[in-house]
């Protein structure tokens, strides 16, 4: 499928009885699928010939099964953008029902021994590792600020990123202190001079937007 395909959207309820469930992208042999919880997380199931992966998936998890049982997907890789309780809660539930691999930045590791989720990570992920799923590859991008080992997963054939609480709509995620806004400072600028304008951002929180859209980034000055 061409890269200039046509964005498909579709709305609807579908199963996640807390939020929302959107249809959201189909490009580049790419599909996403969108979950949003009601207090406004984005979730997300991605698939590629008949290969699966999620990201920050947590109340929407059995929806999310059902997903991929009705479509009788393989589901290769679970990820997370970082690793705060709300992003990993469904592990447990995710390693037991399918033979997948949960994979984590390495710097994250330390705050996922703070939650109360024992499950180790399968596959530890470095800045610009390449994750194959189905005919796509998904870039993983180092963006510390929101935590030291936030990352962001990059599909270019597919014009779409996942920015977790890195890059929001005209906004970024929240930091703690000097150290971390200096870390974001640098995220953001690096997002901003390799991601394409027309790429679809996939946010951690509130509603999804473009990087034409996130221009102010160029204008942060040096940290």
């Amino acid at each position: 499928r061409s890269n200039s395909a046509a964005l498909m959207i579709q709305y609807g309820k579908g199963q996640f009885a807390k939020g929302k469930v959107l249809m959201a992208n189909e490009k580049g042999n790419l599909e996403v699928k969108h979950f949003v919880s009601q207090s406004g997380q984005n979730q997300y199931l991605l698939i590629s010939d008949s290969k699966a992966a999620t990201i920050d998936v947590s109340e929407a998890i059995e929806s999310v099964i059902h997903l991929i049982e009705e479509k009788d997907l393989s589901l290769k890789y679970v990820l997370v953008t970082h690793a705060h309780q709300s992003h990993v809660q469904a592990l447990p539930r995710l390693k037991q029902k399918f033979d997948t691999n949960f994979c984590l930045h390495e710097y994250e590791y330390q705050h996922l021994k703070q939650t109360d989720v024992d499950t180790e990570p399968d596959q530890i992920l470095n800045d610009n590792d390449i994750l194959k799923l189905g005919t796509v590859d998904i870039r993983v991008l180092l963006t510390a600020g929101h935590t030291k080992g936030s990352v962001c997963y990059w599909i270019k054939e597919a014009d779409a990123l996942f920015s977790g609480s890195t890059l929001l709509k005209k906004s970024y995620g929240r930091i703690w202190g000097p150290s971390s806004m200096s870390l974001m400072h640098f995220s953001l600028k690096r997002l901003g001079s390799i991601i394409p304008a027309k790429t679809t951002i996939y946010t951690g929180s509130g509603e999804l937007t473009k990087m034409a859209n996130e221009g102010w980034i160029h204008c942060m000055r040096s940290a």
